[in-house]
């Protein structure tokens, strides 16, 4: 495939990452970003072009040496996350830390080393945030805090880039059928039915939809919520 447009995909070693990813790659160059370099050559040899990057998204390092290879950027989506649930008493420092070291830290740093290669685009960027963004529970203060801050980012963001032709744009899916999925209904001592929640595929549209739009408009906050069969599922 050639190709003049851009996109780079954060944990798109599986989940909503590699569901975007795959849609993102009939019409861009996808940089695929993650921790296991087996799932990311793996999705990489059925994309048309796509290219691998093994790293840690809490080194700063690292990801000054994925930007410093990217001259122009189409579409930016952060869509890596860590989900550590459980109550004020029972979580430890280190597992805030990761929450916010790597869902909120981690997209923020790796935006502003990229930005020179948004502006030269005019691109975007995506944030995949979640239900848990607008609101809290009990068990979710460290998980609904990262991305509470997430979302603050984004619309700061927003105003920022505007002048630069840089749009921005928050989806908040509601549950959805992951790995993710699996551990926080493990936690909450729930069977896991992933026919009842958001398939990725369907995030992964929301994404192209917001990508797609004409370039005198953009989709601010996005929010996909299961069909009412899941609704008891908060």
């Amino acid at each position: 495939m050639t190709t003049t447009s851009t996109a780079l995909v954060t944990g798109a070693t599986s989940g909503i990452g590699r569901a975007i990813a795959a849609a993102l790659a009939a019409t861009h160059h996808v940089h695929l970003i993650g921790r296991n370099r087996g799932a990311l050559d793996e999705l990489a040899e059925v994309l048309p072009s796509a290219e691998v990057h093994v790293a840690d998204l809490a080194d700063g390092a690292q990801l000054a040496g994925i930007a410093g290879g990217i001259d122009r950027l189409d579409v930016l989506v952060h869509s890596a996350g860590v989900l550590h649930m459980g109550s004020t008493e029972d979580l430890d420092p280190a597992q805030w830390r990761e929450s916010l070291e790597v869902n909120v830290l981690a997209p923020v740093e790796l935006t502003r080393v990229l930005l020179p290669a948004l502006r030269r685009a005019s691109g975007q960027v995506i944030l995949i945030n979640s239900g848990l963004g607008h609101r809290s529970i009990a068990g979710s203060g460290a998980y609904s805090a990262s991305k509470f801050a997430l979302r603050a980012f984004a619309d700061a963001l927003r105003q920022e880039e505007a002048e630069n032709g840089v749009r921005v744009t928050s989806i908040h899916p509601g549950r959805v059928a992951t790995p993710m999925q699996e551990q926080l209904r493990a936690w909450e001592g729930l069977p896991y039915d992933g026919d009842a929640w958001i398939r990725p595929e369907q995030v992964a549209d929301a994404v192209l939809t917001a990508v797609n739009l004409d370039r005198n408009a953009v989709i601010g906050t996005l929010d996909i919520s299961p069909t009412p069969r899941a609704r008891s599922d908060r």
